[in-house]
C-alpha cells in the first residue's frame, strides 16, 4: 500500500510517542505531537482527531505489515502492549523486499554518472540489506554505529537546509555546562569517523559554525530569524581543503611535508592521509616523504597522532612542535612504566 509523505510522517510520529512510556498519550496528545512535527516540516498547521484515529487503525491492521499492538487504558490512553515493539523493528515484507530491490535497479542504472561517483559503497550496503531481508545473509559490512545520538535528526536537517529555513537548535557541546539555543542558517551535513555534523550560519556569533548531531536536543524552525544565504564558501571546496569538518572560514591550506617509515608507508600510499597527498621522495629504508596541501585542524592532528612512532612532520617548523609537544606529553605518562609493571 504507498504512502505519502505526511501520512507517513504520521505514523512515524505516532509510533516514537508509544516508544516514551514514561508519558501517558491520549488522542490529543498524538494528534499535537503530529501536528507540530508536520507544521515543523510541511508547514500543515491542523490535523483532526479523526485523522489520528485513521491512522491508529492503519497501524493496528496488516495493511502495512505492522499489526500493531495498540491498546487503549482507562479509556483514555494509548500504548503498546508490547513495551518493545515499534514499526521500525519490524522486518521487510516480500513486497517491501520486491519494491526496493526495483529501485535499486533504477539507482544502479545512474551509477556510472558522474554525480553518483563515490556512491558505489552505499548502494552496495542498500542492496546487501535487501538481500540478505530475503536470504537472511549478510555479506557487505560497513563500520557504522547505530547506537549513535542524533540520527534522527538527520532528516530533519536535510529538509530545513533543501528549504533554506533559519533554525533553533537546542545544543551542548561537551565543553558546555548546560544546554544553549543556537540560531542557525543551515547549509551543509557531513560525516566523518561515524560521526555527523551540521555547517551552517552561527546568527548570534555572525560566523560559520561546526555543530556535532549527537549533542543536538531539538531542532525546530525559527520564526525569529531570517534564513541568512551562502555567501560564504563553496561547500565542495570548504570541505576538500581539510581532513574532517572543523576549520576557521578565514584559514587556507598549508603544505605539510611528512615522513612515513617503512612499516607504515603501503598503508599511506593505499589509504592516503588527504587527496591532496603527492609522495615527494622514496627513501632507501623503505621509508617515504608525502607532501600534503591541508588545512591544518584537530582531526588532522588525530591522524597523525595515531600513526604514533611510524610518523614524523618535517615542516612547517610551527605543526612539527605543535606535534612534538603532543608526544613529548603523552610520553611523560609513561616515565614510570616499568615500575609500575
Amino acid at each position: 500500500m504507498p504512502l505519502n509523505r505526511n501520512t507517513l510522517m504520521r505514523l512515524r510520529t505516532i509510533d516514537a510517542c508509544l516508544c516514551r512510556r514514561q508519558r501517558r498519550w491520549t488522542l490529543e496528545d498524538l494528534r499535537t505531537a503530529c501536528e507540530d512535527a508536520l507544521y515543523e516540516y510541511e508547514g500543515i498547521s491542523s490535523i483532526s482527531k479523526r485523522t489520528i484515529q485513521r491512522d491508529i487503525e492503519l497501524m493496528r491492521s496488516g495493511k502495512l505489515g505492522y499489526n500493531a499492538p495498540i491498546i487503549v487504558m482507562e479509556n483514555r490512553y494509548y500504548t503498546y502492549e508490547d513495551p518493545d515493539f515499534s514499526i521500525t523493528q519490524l522486518p521487510l515484507s516480500k513486497q517491501d523486499i520486491s519494491e526496493l530491490s526495483a529501485a535499486m535497479e533504477i539507482i544502479r542504472h545512474y551509477g556510472g554518472f558522474r554525480d553518483m561517483a563515490g556512491q558505489e559503497d552505499i548502494l552496495a550496503r542498500i542492496q546487501d540489506k535487501i538481500q540478505s531481508s530475503e536470504s537472511h545473509r549478510q555479506v557487505v559490512f560497513i563500520d557504522t554505529n547505530n547506537r549513535l545520538k542524533g540520527l534522527d535528526f538527520l532528516s530533519v536537517l536535510y529538509d530545513h537546509i533543501i528549504r533554506k529555513d533559519a533554525i533553533e537548535v537546542i545544543y551542548q557541546s561537551f565543553k558546555a555546562r548546560r544546554p544553549t539555543c543556537l540560531f542557525i542558517s543551515p547549509y551543509l551535513l557531513k560525516e566523518y569517523n561515524n560521526r555527523w555534523f551540521l555547517v551552517g550560519y552561527n546568527h548570534k556569533k555572525h560566523d560559520i559554525q561546526t555543530i556535532a548531531l549527537d549533542r543536538i536536543f531539538k531542532v525546530v524552525r525559527s520564526s525569529r530569524t531570517p534564513y541568512k544565504e551562502n555567501t560564504f564558501f563553496e561547500p565542495e571546496q570548504y570541505l576538500d581543503d581539510m581532513v574532517g569538518v572543523t576549520r576557521d572560514i578565514d584559514s587556507s591550506p598549508q603544505e605539510i611535508t611528512i615522513r612515513i617509515d617503512s612499516d607504515q608507508a603501503p598503508y599511506v600510499l593505499t589509504k592516503p592521509i588527504h587527496h591532496s597527498q603527492q609522495l615527494i621522495r622514496e627513501n632507501n629504508d623503505g621509508s617515504i616523504v608525502i607532501m600534503l596541501n591541508v588545512i591544518p585542524n584537530h582531526e588532522l592532528e588525530r591522524v597523525i597522532l595515531g600513526y604514533g612512532r611510524h610518523i614524523e612532520v618535517v615542516s612547517p617548523p610551527e605543526i612539527r612542535r605543535h606535534i612534538a609537544n603532543h608526544v613529548k606529553t603523552s610520553a611523560s605518562f609513561y616515565k614510570d612504566a616499568d615500575a609500575k609493571a
